[in-house]
């Protein structure tokens, strides 16, 4: 069995499989592109102005004129690409690793001037310990534990990959990340949606903080990661090859469901004003999203009334649907009032490894047509390609990047020779300019 240390600290681009490496790029850019949408959201503004004020240090933040502390940038960075949930995720691990670990990642590199290359080395790092940390703790068992829980010791492992710390020192801070790891209770947090979105901003200001302790010489225990039968395939089975990918800014629960209305609406005339129900048919989960007045953006993202309602009426499910002046649309609410939410047994049986749906529109006429059943695009049996996921980037990225936009895309994507600092530098610039 492959040591998780000896992996972390062996790892070198060139040994990385090309189909790894792409998927690397991918996650790099699709992060960057959420991190973007969200630190152009007002409210994230008005926070990020606020700890920095109240925690001055050296590192820029995106979207302000101010800086703070390595810790709290980390903590921005992440509330600002997980935020919206357009975020990428992975089936069996049952969360989202991308939005913790990528954010950590590219502050270490452009911190340690590292280059595109050895940002994507330890994005991969991270992926690769983030997803078998997450299958240890699901087979522990116990109440589920949300994305913060187990993505920060993949955000550990890639920081701690960037610093270059010894053997001896990535593996006390393996052990602190999966010691501290938050509780972050999945379960709960769905069905009271907030901002602490699974914990998984703390966990990137932990992983921070447990990066620089164990650099120090603090030790710790042994991490399970050391031992447990989750990785034996390090180095054979690439985890980040199962990430899956979102175009629509809500819970990934969701989205079947709206790819379902998708392909009924390509295929039907429907009149929303005439729909008199909608029955959704998925697995047990689903039904903690089942919600038809969402109290604020949160909620919204986590309720499949309230997104099916949005898709029917405006034909989308973007960031601007998820925005406090929408959760009021007279339209939307009306139809997310139709919305029914069943259990299907035989759906339950493949969750998480798949996470299905299907829908049943009743219209006035006496009329009622039905979708398959189906998985979302963007799963990795069902992929977007590089052309749609190159347009989902400039769709987050342009209001912020604006003329800068297909540059910034580039020179994340091909992650070559080039200083990490310096576009790290240029990002904050303008986007500085763009919120102005």
């Amino acid at each position: 069995m492959t040591h998780i240390v000896d992996f972390i600290s062996d790892l070198r681009f060139e040994e990385i499989p090309a189909k790894a490496l792409s998927s690397a790029r991918t996650c790099l850019t699709d992060t960057v592109g959420c991190m973007l949408a969200g630190i152009g959201y007002r409210p994230i503004q008005a926070l990020s102005r606020s700890i920095c004020d109240r925690h001055p240090g050296a590192f820029g933040v995106l979207g302000t004129d101010r800086t703070t502390t390595a810790a709290w940038a980390a903590f921005i960075l992440t509330h600002s690409a997980t935020y919206f949930d357009l975020d990428d995720g992975h089936r069996k691990a049952q969360g989202h690793p991308g939005g913790v670990i990528i954010p950590l990642a590219l502050l270490t590199a452009a911190e340690q001037k590292a280059c595109g290359k050895a940002l994507l080395t330890a994005i991969v790092a991270g992926y690769e310990t983030a997803v078998r940390s997450a299958l240890i703790m699901r087979r522990a068992g116990g109440p589920r534990k949300g994305s913060g829980a187990w993505s920060l010791t993949g955000a550990v492992a890639a920081a701690a990959k960037l610093y270059g710390l010894s053997r001896s020192k990535l593996k006390n801070a393996l052990g602190l990340a999966e010691y501290y790891a938050p509780q972050a209770p999945q379960d709960r947090s769905l069905a009271s949606p907030s901002a602490m979105k699974e914990g998984m901003a703390w966990a990137a200001f932990s992983a921070r903080t447990i990066v620089e302790l164990a650099s120090t010489g603090f030790d710790a225990m042994d991490p399970f990661l050391l031992d447990a039968p989750e990785c034996k395939d390090l180095g054979c089975n690439w985890e980040i090859n199962a990430v899956y990918r979102k175009e629509y800014a809500c819970c990934r629960f969701s989205h079947p469901v709206l790819d379902g209305i998708s392909a009924l609406m390509d295929t039907h005339d429907i009149n929303p004003a005439a729909i008199t129900s909608i029955r959704v048919k998925s697995f047990e989960k689903a039904l903690l999203l089942n919600r038809t007045r969402p109290e604020n953006p949160v909620a919204a993202m986590y309720s499949i009334p309230y997104v099916v309602g949005c898709k029917l009426a405006k034909g989308r499910v973007g960031c601007q649907e998820m925005g406090a002046a929408m959760l009021k649309d007279p339209q939307i609410l009306t139809l997310a009032d139709k919305v029914t939410i069943e259990e299907d047994p035989a759906l339950t049986a493949v969750f998480p490894e798949k996470c299905l749906a299907r829908l049943e529109i009743c219209l006035a006429d006496g009329t009622c047509i039905k979708s398959r059943t189906l998985s979302a695009k963007g799963d990795p049996d069902h992929p977007y390609s590089e052309t749609e996921m190159y347009k989902k980037f400039v769709k987050l990225a342009a209001p912020v990047a604006g003329t800068e936009t297909d540059m910034l895309y580039s020179q994340l994507y091909h992650g070559g020779n080039e200083s990490m600092e310096k576009i790290w530098r240029r990002m904050i610039s303008f986007s500085l300019s763009a919120l102005a």
